[in-house]
C-alpha cells in the first residue's frame, strides 16, 4: 500500500469553532438555513463532542485522536479515512455511517450503536494541487489505513449494536467484540487474530471462522424447528392472555423461565401479559410493543434490542437482566399501585443498561 507522501496536513479547530459549526448544523437539519458541519481534514483532537447532534456530518480526513464524542447523534456520518485513535465513543449513535478506513486504535465503543455502519478497508487520496496528491496511511502496516486493529489493545466493540455492519477485509486483530449484537454482520476476507466474541449476538453471521473458546456464550440463530417452537410457546402465551381478561377463571399464567422466547419475535406485541413470568429468558430483539406486562418477571433474562415500546411496565422487575439496546419509547415504568394500598416499584437493579435508555419513558414524578 502506498504511503503518506507529503504528510496530512489538516487545519485545527478549536472547542468554539465546533460549537458554531454544530448551531448551524442544527439550523441545516431543521431546514432553517444554516450548513452541513464539514470537518474535512480537520483537527479535532481532544475536543469535547460529547451529547453533540451531528447527524450527516462530513468527518472524512479528520483528525479526533482522544476526542469525546460519546453519545453524540452521529448517524449516517462520514468518518472516510478519520483518525479515531484513543478516541471516546461510548453510547454514540453511528447508525448508517461511513467509517471505510478508519483507525479506531484504542478507542473506546462500547455499548455504541452501529448498525449498517461500513467500516471496510478504504484509503485516502487528496489533491493538494498540480502534481501533489497525499494518499492517508497511518504508517505501520498492522495500522493500515481501514485496520480496526490495537495491536496491544484491540478496539472495544463490546456490548455495541453493529446489526448489518461490513466488516469485509477489515484488520481487526484483538478486537472486543463481547456481548455485541452483531446479526447479519459481514466478516468476509477479516483478519481476526486473537479476537474475544463471549456473549456476542451472531444471528445470521458468516464467514466467523474463529476458534470456540473466543465464542464462548455467544447466541447464534434460531434453531432450524422454529415452527415447532411457536406451536408449543404461543398457546402459554393465549391461556396466559385468557387468565388475564377471565379475571383468573380461565386459562392459567405462563411459565416461561429459562426459555427462549426468539421464536415468538412478533406474537408479544399488544398482549395482556400482566404477571407474566419470563426469568432467565432469552428473548433478544423481541417485539414486546404495546404489552400490558405490569408485575411481569424478566430477572436475569437477555433482553437487547427488546422493544418495549410503549409498554406498561409498572412494577415489572428487570433484577440483573441485560437491556442494552432495548428501546423504552413512551413505556410506562412508573411504580405500580396496588389494591391493598401498598405500591411495588419497577426494578432495574444491577440489569445492564445502554445509556439514556429511559429519556423518553414514562416515569414517576420527582417528590
Amino acid at each position: 500500500m502506498l504511503r503518506d507522501l507529503y504528510g496530512e496536513k489538516r487545519s485545527p479547530c478549536s472547542q468554539r469553532e465546533v460549537d458554531l459549526i454544530a448551531a448551524g448544523h442544527k439550523r441545516y437539519l431543521t431546514k432553517s438555513g444554516g450548513a452541513r458541519a464539514q470537518f474535512v481534514s480537520v483537527t479535532l483532537d481532544g475536543l469535547r463532542l460529547a451529547d453533540y447532534q451531528f447527524p450527516e456530518a462530513d468527518f472524512a480526513g479528520a483528525s479526533l485522536v482522544g476526542a469525546n464524542l460519546s453519545r453524540a447523534n452521529l448517524e449516517r456520518a462520514s468518518f472516510y479515512c478519520a483518525d479515531l485513535r484513543k478516541a471516546d465513543l461510548r453510547h454514540a449513535n453511528l447508525r448508517n455511517s461511513d467509517m471505510r478506513g478508519a483507525s479506531f486504535k484504542g478507542a473506546n465503543l462500547s455499548f455504541a450503536a452501529l448498525d449498517n455502519a461500513d467500516l471496510r478497508a478504504a484509503m485516502m487520496v487528496q489533491m493538494l494541487g498540480p502534481g501533489r496528491v497525499t494518499v492517508v496511511d497511518r504508517g505501520d502496516p498492522s495500522e493500515q489505513a481501514g485496520s480496526a486493529t490495537g495491536g496491544e489493545r484491540g478496539v472495544d466493540f463490546s456490548n455495541c449494536s453493529m446489526k448489518g455492519i461490513c466488516f469485509a477485509n477489515a484488520n481487526l486483530s484483538g478486537v472486543n467484540f463481547n456481548g455485541a449484537l452483531l446479526n447479519d454482520a459481514n466478516f468476509r476476507g477479516a483478519k481476526l487474530a486473537d479476537v474475544s466474541f463471549v456473549g456476542a449476538v451472531i444471528c445470521g453471521v458468516k464467514d466467523l471462522s474463529v476458534p470456540p473458546e473466543a465464542l464462548k456464550g455467544a447466541i447464534a440463530d434460531v434453531s432450524a424447528d422454529n415452527d415447532d417452537a411457536v406451536a408449543a410457546l404461543r398457546p402459554k402465551l393465549d391461556a396466559h392472555q385468557q387468565w388475564i381478561m377471565t379475571g383468573g377463571t380461565q386459562g392459567q399464567t405462563a411459565m416461561l423461565d429459562d426459555m427462549d422466547l426468539r421464536p415468538l419475535h412478533k406474537h408479544f406485541a399488544g398482549r395482556q401479559l400482566t404477571g407474566l413470568a419470563a426469568r432467565r429468558a432469552v428473548a433478544i430483539g423481541v417485539d414486546f410493543q404495546g404489552c400490558q406486562l405490569q408485575a411481569a418477571k424478566f430477572d436475569g433474562a437477555d433482553l437487547r434490542d427488546a422493544n418495549f415500546s410503549g409498554a406498561d411496565l409498572r412494577g415489572a422487575s428487570f433484577r440483573g437482566a441485560n437491556i442494552s439496546h432495548a428501546r423504552f419509547t413512551k413505556s410506562d415504568i412508573r411504580m405500580l399501585k396496588l389494591l391493598s394500598g401498598k405500591v411495588r416499584e419497577t426494578d432495574f437493579f444491577e440489569s445492564q443498561q445502554s445509556d439514556n435508555q429511559f429519556a423518553t419513558a414514562i416515569v414517576d414524578a420527582a417528590a
